[in-house]
Parts: structure tokens; sequence; C-alpha cells
């Protein structure tokens, strides 16, 4: 009998285990997205003369992740006054290689320095060679940007 209960303990602690460690993720992945499914800005980085040089514009990247943030439900342009988030998106092209970077930042409250401000709180990006292809660098960006959305409904579900 004792040897029955120490294996159902064996074989309940892993599923004990997934159970806490999925509620740490989840808190975790309320600090990096959850936003009550509000609207969120997007600020895109200005370009290098490089992207320029392979037909890469900032107005490319920004209709690129606007219209995934719009078909979303989730982009609402509420600059130029405070916003709460926002995604920001750098792509940085020099010579041959590109690195594409997606960040979700949210406005921060520091109870010591009682100041806020902006933090990234979530982030996906590549680093690689371009082939002098700027459709390679928007599809790659897409698919982060992409990921960012899967992720911001996922966390987001209940409000949306």
């Amino acid at each position: 009998m004792k040897r029955l209960v120490i294996a159902a303990a064996l074989v309940a602690l892993p599923a004990l285990a997934a159970v806490f460690s999925a509620a740490e993720s989840n808190a975790a992945d309320d600090f990096q997205l959850w936003n009550a499914c509000r609207p969120t800005d997007l600020l895109v980085e200005g370009l290098d003369n490089d992207a320029a040089e392979i037909g890469l514009t900032k107005e490319r990247i920004e209709t690129l992740a606007r219209s995934r943030l719009r078909a979303a439900r989730i982009y609402g342009n509420i600059l130029p006054g405070p916003s709460e988030t926002y995604l920001y998106v750098r792509v940085s092209v020099v010579s041959r290689a590109v690195t594409t970077s997606v960040e979700f930042k949210k406005s921060l409250f520091d109870p010591i320095s009682e100041e806020s401000n902006y933090a990234s709180t979530w982030q996906s990006g590549s680093v690689g060679t371009h082939g002098e292809d700027a459709g390679f660098i928007l599809q790659d960006l897409s698919e982060h940007v992409d990921k960012f959305i899967d992720e911001y409904l996922r966390v987001n579900a209940e409000a949306c």
C-alpha cells in the first residue's frame, strides 16, 4: 500500500509542477502582453540609407504592420496624445545584413522614483542577410508581427 501511495505521488508531481508552472507563465504573460484588449499604437523607426537601396521604405513597413494590427482589431491611432502601449518596429539594413525587431512597449510606473516611462515587455526579432530582397525582409517582419498578434490575442482573449 505504501508503495502505491509513493507511486501515485511520483506520477502526480509532474502534473502539479505543470499547473504551478502554467500559473507562473500566465502571470508573466499578463505582465508582458495584457492590455484589456485596448487599441495599441504603432511606431516604426526610420531606416538607414542601405534600406532605400534595396527598395525598403518606412511606409512599406508601416503599411504592413498597421494592416496586420487592424485585421486583428487591436490597432488604434491614439498618438499624439499619451498612449498606454505601442508596438515598436525597427528594421536596420547595413550592407547585406538586416536586423528586425518588434517590441511591445507599456507605460510602467516605478514606485521608487515615482516616475512613469515606457519599457519593452515583449519582443521578437531576427538577424541575418537579406540577399538584396526587400520582400524577404517584409516577410520576416510579417512573421514577427503575426507572432505578436497571436500571443497578444491569446493573453487578452477574455477582454477581446
